[in-house]
C-alpha cells in the first residue's frame, strides 16, 4: 500500500480524484462540512473543528488553525446557482459573528468562506463581500474557498487518510482497467460550449510564437494554432474552476499523445508534409478521434493552448 499520494500510480490518482469529485457533487449542507472537517483535520493537525453548541450554534465559526489566525465558515447550498446575495450576506454575518464571539481569544487574520461550489465558480457577490470585508477590517486574506481548494489539499493527504476520507479503499493499478475518467473530454465540452465571439474591434491578445512555429516546421497548421489561442480565456476558466491536479493531469495526457504522435510520425514519413504539420495532425487525431468539427475545433484551441505553454512540440530556447 502506498505511503503517500504521490507514491499512488497515475491510475489510482485519478481513480481516486474521481471519487472525490464525485462526493463533493453529491454533499450537501452538513454532509459537505463534514467532508471538509474530515479532510482538513488530516490535513493539518493544528486545525480545530467547531461543533454548534444548542442555541448558541457554532458563533461563526466551523473550524479554526488557531497559531495562524485562520478561521473557517461552511456554506454549502443544494445548487450553489441559487440564491448567490444569501451566500454573500451569510458571509458577512457569520464574520460578524466570530468576530464578536471569537475575537477576544486570539487574532483573526486569515477568514476562508468554505463555499461548494461544485466546480462551477463563485458568484461575484461573494467575491465583493469578501473583498469588502476584507478591507473594512484589515485582513491579510479574505477569500473563498471552494471545490478545487480543498480537492488540493485532498490530494495532498497519505494514502491511508485518502482511504479514511472516502472509506473506502483504492484498487491496485492492476485491477483498475481502461476507465475514461473524463478530465479530458471534459475540458473538450467545456471549450465546446464557452467559446467567444471574435471581432475585430476585441480580438484577444496572443502571444508571438513565430520562432518555435518555424523551429518545429510547422506551416498549414500554424494558422490554427494562432486561431486557437483566441479562445485561451475558456481553457483558464475551466483550470480556475477544476484545480491544479486537472491542469497537470491534462497536461501530462497531451504530453504523452505528443510523444506518441512524434512516434508516429517518424515510422511513418510523408514527404509531402512538414514535419511539424505531420506531427500536429497526428496530435489532433490522438485527441479528438471523432471528426465532429466543434470537438476538434476545441482540441485545436486545447493544442494551441500548451503549445504556448511549451508542453507540446519543441522550445527553441530549450538546449537540451
Amino acid at each position: 500500500m502506498a505511503d503517500s499520494f504521490e507514491e499512488l500510480t497515475p491510475e489510482q490518482q485519478l481513480f481516486a480524484r474521481v471519487m472525490f469529485q464525485n462526493k463533493v457533487y453529491e454533499s450537501n449542507g452538513q454532509q459537505y462540512e463534514n467532508l471538509f472537517t474530515s479532510v482538513m483535520s488530516k490535513r493539518d493537525e493544528r486545525f480545530r473543528q467547531v461543533k454548534p453548541q444548542g442555541r448558541r450554534g457554532d458563533q461563526g465559526n466551523d473550524g479554526f488553525i488557531p497559531e495562524e489566525g485562520r478561521y473557517f465558515q461552511v456554506h454549502a447550498p443544494e445548487d450553489p446557482k441559487d440564491k448567490a446575495t444569501t451566500a454573500a450576506k451569510k458571509a458577512a454575518d457569520d464574520f460578524e459573528k466570530l468576530k464578536k464571539h471569537w475575537g477576544a481569544n486570539g487574532r483573526i487574520t486569515d477568514y476562508r468562506f468554505v463555499f461548494n461550489d461544485k466546480y462551477q465558480g463563485v458568484f461575484p457577490d461573494i467575491e465583493h463581500a469578501l473583498a469588502e470585508l476584507k478591507t473594512a477590517h484589515s485582513l491579510e486574506t479574505c477569500r473563498p474557498f471552494v471545490a478545487k481548494d480543498l480537492e488540493r489539499e485532498f490530494m495532498q493527504l497519505p494514502a491511508s487518510d485518502i482511504y479514511a476520507v472516502m472509506q473506502a479503499v483504492i484498487p491496485r493499478p492492476e485491477f483498475i482497467e481502461d476507465i475514461d475518467y473524463g478530465a479530458l473530454s471534459d475540458i473538450l465540452q467545456h471549450i465546446v460550449d464557452n467559446q467567444q465571439s471574435v471581432s475585430a474591434e476585441g480580438l484577444p491578445d496572443v502571444p508571438d510564437y513565430s520562432e518555435k512555429i518555424q523551429f518545429n516546421e510547422i506551416k498549414a497548421a500554424a494558422a490554427l494554432l494562432k486561431v486557437g489561442n483566441f479562445q485561451n480565456a475558456a481553457v483558464d476558466t475551466f483550470f480556475d474552476q477544476h484545480g491544479e491536479f486537472t491542469r497537470t493531469d491534462i497536461r501530462n495526457r497531451l504530453a504523452h499523445s505528443y510523444e506518441a504522435a512524434m512516434l508516429a510520425v517518424e515510422n511513418h514519413s510523408n514527404d509531402e508534409m512538414a514535419a511539424g504539420d505531420r506531427v500536429f495532425f497526428s496530435l489532433l487525431d490522438l485527441i479528438a478521434p471523432d471528426t465532429e468539427k466543434q470537438v476538434q475545433d476545441a482540441a485545436i484551441v486545447l493544442i494551441a493552448y500548451f503549445f504556448e505553454k511549451c508542453d507540446v512540440f519543441q522550445d527553441p530556447s530549450d538546449d537540451s
